[in-house]
């Protein structure tokens, strides 16, 4: 028998999410995001699900973008965070990858520069997040770089991120709003500011291109909302299997440090997965699993391979039942509640000991 830590992966609720998408933003195009080895769920396998449904592929170096033409992926890739050296110009141009500009030292590497094929380009504004991209100061400048290169085709893109979209009250989301639609106003190329939230929180962000992430892997992507509250699928579940059921007497004491005690005798059930699975230690001691479709909680620490469960709300639970973290039937959001952890980490964090499986499609 397996360890049985298992990723479940639907390809149909992978698509079902993309056109979620798009009917929430009708005629847009998509720069589709499977950085970050598709936020966890494998990199190669969502974008080969993807590919015929999409009209780019976002990642964020060129060694993503390689990965996924060496298996075959032909529609475009746009590296998200640009070049990180001059000769990788060269590899995007030649591989046809879109290019997302947002530092000087990134133009000044142009500069008697030739390429054998034209590049896509987008120049990345910073409206306020304060993280990439060039001041509104420096925008008419870059742009002027960018339009004097003859092998870069025109029009070029403009492109901005919105640093507090999951919170659609937040002052912020206006002042970039704002600052982004006055530089719109004269653009002649094509617009991208909206990610997974802004598609949803502000309909004026959509623009030309949308930049779904989160969502497509089926999580709200604004704060205290579910994924069903816009009709998104999980497409991960993870799961893994009870290999110990103890009673445990009246003040025994559970895992690492001794954090939690039992208030009565009580069945504790053992997990087979822990932080070296990519199952946070950080998660709270109260975070719901479901062990036969009912819900439990952890107790106790987490440690490298293994997790501790109270049972009690599952009673007749035995070694070799089914355990589910989350996904089909328990949303993410319920495990990340009251919790500094983003779906995003819990399901970047899951790693190579687990076991992937699609759906097929």
């Amino acid at each position: 028998m397996s360890r049985g830590a298992i990723a479940i992966l639907s390809s149909e609720n992978l698509l079902h999410n993309l056109n979620q998408i798009k009917a929430a933003a009708p005629s847009k195009s998509m720069i589709v995001m499977v950085k970050a080895n598709a936020f966890g769920h494998g990199i190669r396998s969502t974008a080969q699900r993807l590919e015929k449904h999409v009209d780019n592929l976002g990642v964020a170096s060129i060694e993503e973008a390689l990965v996924l033409r060496k298996i075959g992926i032909k529609c475009p890739i746009t590296l998200m965070e640009g070049v990180f050296e001059p000769d990788e110009l060269l590899i995007a141009a030649c591989q046809q990858f879109h290019v997302v500009f947002h530092d000087a030292t990134q133009l000044q590497w142009l500069k008697g520069l030739t390429l054998p094929m034209p590049l896509k380009a987008w120049l990345k504004v910073d409206t306020g997040m304060g993280r990439l991209g060039f001041s509104l100061d420096e925008v008419q400048d870059a742009l002027n770089i960018l339009n004097d290169c003859t092998f870069i085709k025109k029009p070029i893109g403009l492109m901005s991120h919105l640093g507090c979209a999951d919170d659609p009250d937040h002052p912020l989301n206006t002042i970039q709003l704002n600052a982004f639609a006055e530089l719109a106003k004269s653009w002649k190329g094509p617009k991208s500011l909206a990610n997974s939230a802004a598609i949803y929180a502000f309909q004026k962000s959509q623009y030309d291109v949308i930049r779904p992430g989160i969502c497509l892997y089926g999580v709200s992507p604004i704060k205290n909302k579910k994924a069903s509250d816009y009709n998104l699928k999980p497409v991960m579940t993870l799961q893994t299997r009870l290999i110990s059921v103890r009673r445990r007497s009246t003040d025994s004491f559970i895992g690492y440090g001794a954090t939690y005690k039992c208030d009565e005798p009580m069945n504790v059930g053992v997990i087979a997965i822990g932080y070296g699975d990519g199952y946070l230690r950080s998660l709270s001691h109260r975070t719901p699993v479901l062990v036969n479709g009912k819900k439990c909680h952890l107790v106790g620490r987490i440690s490298m391979d293994m997790a501790a469960i109270d049972l009690r709300c599952c009673d007749d639970a035995k070694v070799g039942d089914p355990v589910v973290l989350w996904g089909d039937g328990l949303p993410i959001e319920d495990i990340i509640e009251g919790s500094p952890i983003i779906a995003n980490e819990l399901l970047t964090s899951v790693q190579s000991r687990v076991n992937f499986h699609w759906t097929l499609y």
